[in-house]
């Protein structure tokens, strides 16, 4: 019980109150659309989209913020999205949703040898450039084979675009779990082509929660490379 509340302590610790009012601001906006607009009317389990969505973004919040507890966030985000990819018929989404949710936990066991004991946030560093250029290479290739498959053998909605955005998120959560502040401009280029997919699928509540990832991910991108220069100037 005393660990426990050290957990919660360190987890609240360190909270500016733009990152409070921002956290509060943006789950009550998506959740509040997410009711609003209804997918699909017809659907008993809408409440999914609902909680995934509010899930989504309280875990890339606290992701932004270094925070280990978003980890559990992206836990329950996943399995959702598990369901949600697959009525909307973007299966690469989909595959891509299922790797994150087994990369939760080998995020989860990483970060926690790697917190700062003074901020009680995970230490951020920038990436070689040959890691880099390697996953700019990755992303390309994969994006026009994964693109090229999705558009021959599936009714895939947007094949390249979902074949891109698969690919990147893959790029995207290793960047993450290795705490590469480069993560956050896949993020930015990932949201953007969600905002294009889940538009074309008719999904308002997932729209607005990636148009709600885009302007968290440009956040949390200066902020990431802010302390990452500084720790790069440390190492020097």
């Amino acid at each position: 019980m005393q660990r426990f509340k050290e957990i919660i302590k360190e987890e609240f610790s360190g909270w500016k109150p733009f990152d409070i009012i921002w956290l509060v601001t943006v789950f009550l906006v998506i959740t509040t659309m997410s009711i609003l607009f209804k997918y699909d009317h017809t659907d008993r389990f809408y409440w999914i989209h609902i909680v995934a969505s509010a899930c989504g973004i309280i875990n890339v919040v606290l992701g932004g913020k270094g925070k280990l507890s978003n980890y559990l966030f992206g836990f329950i985000h996943c399995s959702l999205m598990i369901y949600i990819t697959l009525i909307s018929r973007l299966y690469a989404d989909m595959a891509v949703t299922l790797y994150n949710f087994v990369m939760q936990f080998v995020g989860f066991f990483i970060w926690a040898k790697h917190m700062n004991k003074e901020t009680h946030e995970v230490k951020k560093n920038h990436a070689s450039n040959k890691v880099r250029i390697l996953s700019l290479a990755i992303i390309v290739v994969g994006t026009l084979v994964v693109g090229w498959v999705m558009q021959r053998f599936t009714d895939d909605l947007a094949p390249f675009a979902d074949a891109a955005k698969a690919v990147m998120q893959i790029i995207a959560m290793i960047l993450m779990v290795r705490m590469f502040s480069e993560q956050w401009w896949l993020w930015i280029a990932i949201n953007c082509v969600s905002i294009f997919l889940y538009v074309k699928a008719g999904n308002i509540p997932i729209t607005i929660m990636y148009v709600v990832y885009l302007v968290n991910s440009i956040i949390m991108c200066v902020r990431w490379e802010k302390e990452a220069c500084e720790n790069d100037k440390l190492l020097k």
